[in-house]
This record gives structure tokens, sequence and C-alpha cells, in this order.
């Protein structure tokens, strides 16, 4: 074999592996747009369009974080009123799956804003409704950073004990920092 043939088998080799790769990566193109939960307050926009669907893979996801709030964490426990505990973090996030599985759910994503876990900010809609005010008002989700417009809809929901108001919790910023109840 010469030595020409050689270089042209291994780069035909690499490439299949790199192709390979980038599949099992990125998976097949996808035919819409799709949005996954990662938790109660951060999700994956997986476009439908991109160039890697030129050569049949599925586009990279975008991480989104909703403007403005604070859900609980996926695995984090809160108490009710009668002091049991409850997975709110679980029923944060589940409920955030809910709303993105209404057909009209869509995001704005701002990419002037983004922290420090490379999300980017974006402000959801499903319906007429704020996703980040929807969490926010059945109290599985705190105003937070610059998210001001939910502070009303906090305290309302405080006062009317939704969520996790209607017992105790650590706010999710302190969760994260090792806090418990």
């Amino acid at each position: 074999m010469t030595r020409t043939l050689r270089l042209a088998l291994l780069a035909a080799i690499g490439l299949a592996a790199t192709y390979g790769l980038a599949l099992a990566i990125l998976g097949r193109a996808a035919g819409t747009e799709r949005y996954v939960v990662i938790d109660g307050d951060t999700l994956e926009l997986i476009p439908a369009h991109c160039g890697f669907n030129a050569l049949g893979l599925g586009c990279r996801a975008q991480s989104l974080r909703l403007y403005g709030v604070d859900a609980f964490e996926s695995g984090q426990t809160c108490r009710d009123a009668s002091d049991h505990p409850w997975p709110c973090g679980a029923v944060a996030t589940e409920r955030l799956k809910q709303l993105i599985a209404q057909s009209d759910f869509g995001c704005h994503v701002d990419p002037e804003f983004v922290d420090r876990h490379a999300h980017e900010f974006s402000i959801c809609v499903a319906g007429d409704r704020d996703v980040g005010a929807v969490l926010v008002s059945e109290g599985l989700a705190f105003a937070y950073g610059r998210g001001a417009q939910y502070l009303p809809i906090e305290a309302k929901a405080k006062a009317e004990k939704r969520g996790a108001w209607a017992g105790r919790f650590v706010r999710p910023q302190y969760f994260r920092q090792g806090a418990t109840d």
C-alpha cells in the first residue's frame, strides 16, 4: 500500500469517527424547535435549523435561564405547613415541564445577559402568561437579581401561603451554597 493511500484511508477513518462522535453528541436533525427542562428555572433550546443540518446532524442546544427568577433546585426539599418534607425542587421542575408542553410556549432570548454558567437569560411565555410569573405566583420560585417585576407577585404568593410559602424552606441561592433547613 502506498503512503498516499494509507494517508487517505486514515483520513477517511478519522472523518468517519468524527462524524460518529458528532452524531452521538448532537443526534439527528430535528424537524422542529424544542425545549428541554433541566430544572425549575433552566432549560435548553434545541433549534430546528443550523449549519449541522446539512450533514444530517442535530443542532447544539442553547442553555437558557428564566430571567429574574430563582426556582428550587431539582433535588431540593421543603417542609409543608405540617412540617412534612415535600420535593419542592422536583415540583418546580415538573411545573416548568408542564408549561413548556403547551403548544404556544416560546422564549425570547437576550444574548446580552449570560450568567456564570453560560446560560442565556430569557423571558418565556406559555399562552399569554409569563412563565417566571407563574412559577413565582405558585410559590415555586422567587424574584431574583434583576427580577424586580416579580416582587409584588412574590409578596402575594407569600401572603396567600402558596407553594413553599405554606411551610419552611431554604431559598435556592442559599441551598446551592450548602444551607439546609
